[in-house]
């Protein structure tokens, strides 16, 4: 299928935001920086008004970056519709942002895919179910692909493209290039699996961390110091397969795998599945409480935004110096 059926990404001028808890209103804060009107839809109570306390809150952040030109966000271009099928039927574009609940998510594709025209796509913010399963649901399920972003998607670069059985090919193509184009980082994952990729990765650690945290290993501060000041600087500039590669020094990937690979393999066997039993589950409340000193989360998450500004400078500044000819950043 042809990708001139779709509007070009720069020519989108209006995106129906469908569901707008924290990814959502997200979303619609770096619309709204890129010069996009946002057509909000969400049932919820007071959702109206979170939204605009939660875009309020991320400009600053989008003007440090330069993402943002105006220093006082654009709320005039927020607008709230009564249904999901207003929005999406006067919108360019479509972002659905619904709880993960895959019923759930059935009716509003259908109502969504239902009132919009058949050169409207459908991205999808969905944090794991895979898309084949979600665009059943859709009218013209060609044009449904799933777009997943990472808290807090109007900072964090990376967002996961995932086409369904039904996908066209030139849907994809049109995402990876609009994700570009809002100054995303887009990856393209080439098999559907439950959690996707990235969370698939990062719940691995998860694991691990609850197993340690479980069988006393350390203590909860420790288990997240080992990542935030082991882990996470090596992270921020390279990932978990260049940095393999570099450990093995000059032999490289080969070199370490021949001098440790019997290690390898037992380090990277999980040491134990842990379930989220009632005890479990106190365990981990107990340990967020300890790694946020107990302040309440809105500060946390208000520190967290602030410097993670510096962290995606730092990140684009290495990049400009990585060593020639890398194809960073190419899907």
């Amino acid at each position: 299928m042809s990708s001139e059926k779709y509007r070009s990404p720069q020519d989108i001028r209006s995106v129906a935001v469908i569901g707008t808890g924290s990814v959502g209103a997200s979303w619609a804060a770096l619309f709204l920086a890129h010069g996009m009107e946002v057509l909000a839809y969400d049932p919820s109570e007071g959702a109206e008004a979170r939204a605009i306390a939660f875009v309020r809150a991320a400009w600053p952040a989008l003007v440090e970056l330069k993402i943002a030109d105006a220093v006082v966000p654009p709320l005039e271009r927020l607008r709230f519709y009564a249904t999901a099928g207003d929005a999406a039927a006067l919108a360019d574009l479509i972002q659905e942002n619904v709880p993960e609940k895959p019923e759930l998510k059935a009716r509003v594709l259908a109502e969504i895919s239902g009132a919009a025209g058949a050169e409207k796509i459908i991205l999808s913010s969905t944090g794991g179910i895979p898309p084949s399963q979600l665009q059943e649901a859709c009218a013209h399920p060609e044009r449904f692909v799933v777009v997943h972003p990472f808290n807090p998607s109007h900072l964090i670069p990376l967002v996961e493209v995932v086409g369904g059985k039904k996908t066209a090919s030139a849907v994809v193509e049109w995402a990876l290039g609009f994700a570009r184009y809002v100054g995303k980082q887009p990856i393209r994952l080439n098999v559907e699996a439950t959690g996707h990729m990235t969370n698939r990765l990062q719940f691995a650690l998860v694991r691990e961390a609850v197993h340690c945290l479980v069988e006393g290993v350390a203590s909860a501060r420790d288990i997240d110091a080992a990542v935030r000041y082991g882990l996470g600087p090596r992270w921020t500039l390279m990932g978990s397969l260049l940095t393999l590669h570099l450990a093995g020094g000059p032999g490289g990937m080969k070199g370490i795998l021949d001098h440790a690979g019997k290690a390898i393999e037992e380090w990277w066997t999980p040491m134990s599945q842990p379930q989220l039993t009632p005890e479990v589950t106190a365990r981990l409340v107990a340990a967020s409480a300890e790694v946020s000193d107990g302040q309440p989360i809105d500060q946390w998450v208000a520190w967290r935004d602030e410097q993670l500004v510096n962290v995606i400078k730092l990140q684009v500044a290495s990049e400009q110096d990585e060593p020639k000819g890398s194809q960073k950043g190419q899907p």
